[in-house]
């Protein structure tokens, strides 16, 4: 009995080195068995946890546009007792149809003006008409919306220069553009 003793054991024996050594392979390394979860094992972690940096802050508003009135004051003039507008004043003209059409929110007053010749009821309908005449020009010529266009007289009230000379009184009989455009002011 003893000696089956013995034999049970050395048989036991072979059998953990047999499967000892079903579990090597080709490279003479054991094959291990590797569990792909992480257990916290209570020590310190070996890298530090990243720092996510905090999302940039919003860019600031756009500036508030303004409001700015703009004066072109045109060169065109006008003979005496006459609205009519003469060709060689296109580029002029064309000065402020080039402005509204590069602010198509701009709106325009034509401002017709008179010397002082004849008599203040006359002047204020003439200066109407020469800025009438300007006005349907811009429409005309350039096709800048009407409805954008305001066309006042002032008549003799306003004058740039005196009305002594004939050269003041040429001065005087003009018309003048005073636009309100709309623009963006960074500071």
């Amino acid at each position: 009995m003893k000696k089956i003793g013995i034999l049970a054991i050395i048989i036991m024996l072979m059998a953990v080195v047999t499967a000892a050594q079903a579990e090597v392979r080709a490279g003479g390394l054991p094959e291990l068995q590797i569990d792909k979860s992480i257990k916290d094992c209570g020590c310190p972690p070996c890298c530090p946890e990243p720092v996510v940096a905090p999302p940039p802050p919003p860019p600031p508003p756009p500036p508030a546009p303004i409001k700015e009135k703009v004066t072109i004051t045109l060169n065109v003039q006008f003979d005496t007792n006459k609205a009519d507008v003469k060709e060689q004043y296109n580029d002029e003209i064309k000065r402020v149809a080039d402005f509204m059409k590069e602010f198509p929110d701009t709106t325009a007053e034509i401002g017709g003006h008179t010397d002082n010749v004849a008599s203040a009821e006359y002047n204020q309908k003439l200066s109407e008409k020469r800025a009438n005449s300007v006005r349907q020009y811009l429409i005309d010529k350039f096709g800048i919306d009407g409805s954008r266009l305001t066309a006042v007289g002032y008549g003799l009230d306003k004058p740039v220069a005196g009305n002594d000379t004939e050269e003041g009184r040429q001065q005087n009989r003009r018309v003048e553009a005073v636009m309100e455009a709309v623009r963006t002011v960074y500071k």
